[in-house]
């Protein structure tokens, strides 16, 4: 677990990706191989981006891209970033053979303030899961939870799930922050979860 200069923040097994200019956030990235941040620019320098889902905010202000990249050194990167040329972005990055690490989901989350629940201003949470999750949802620290929308993509030769959820803000001001998020099959059966490391 690390911390960078900018307030980013990687999770057990996590691996913070960071560019020369970054968001002014924490970053939160769950079962993803360590790569020093110098070695991830070099990495994104190379290799052909695809948008794979949009952010949308509450307010109707542009959102933010979800893009991943394959990589020349053989990694599959997963970024949040105001568009694909933009240098400010943070994210993670897997071996393109096992992007998920043996796991059925992972996620990063992504956050403005911090670090009290109360003290966050926005944050989202993005990630990828195996083909056979069905559903995916975000425990709150409240006991509620949120249902996160899992949308088909095609990176490269290969097809993954993606998806991008943005917090209500309503939620972050009362303290009410993401816990874990929880992938299941087709019968609700747990595929597994990943704790985000914030909100309980």
């Amino acid at each position: 677990m690390s911390r960078t200069n900018s307030r980013r923040g990687a999770l057990v097994v996590a691996l913070v990706v960071v560019a020369s200019a970054v968001l002014a956030t924490g970053v939160i990235a769950g079962h993803f191989q360590s790569v020093d941040p110098p070695s991830f620019h070099q990495a994104l320098l190379t290799g052909e981006i695809t948008q794979v889902a949009v952010v949308q905010t509450e307010d109707g202000s542009p959102g933010h891209g979800i893009f991943a990249q394959l990589t020349q050194a053989g990694h599959l990167c997963l970024f949040e970033a105001p568009s694909a040329t933009s240098r400010a972005h943070g994210g993670a990055c897997n071996p393109v053979d096992n992007p998920l690490n043996g796991s059925a989901l992972s996620a990063t989350l992504s956050y403005d303030g911090g670090p009290a629940i109360g003290d966050v201003t926005s944050a989202t949470l993005f990630g990828l899961t195996a083909r056979g999750v069905a559903r995916a949802r975000v425990l709150m620290s409240d006991g509620s939870s949120r249902e996160v929308k899992l949308r088909k993509a095609k990176v490269g030769s290969d097809e993954f799930q993606v998806f991008g959820y943005r917090f209500k803000k309503a939620d972050l001001k009362r303290g009410i922050g993401p816990t874990a998020i929880v992938a299941f099959d087709a019968n609700g059966m747990e595929l597994g979860r990943q704790p985000t490391g914030i909100g309980g």
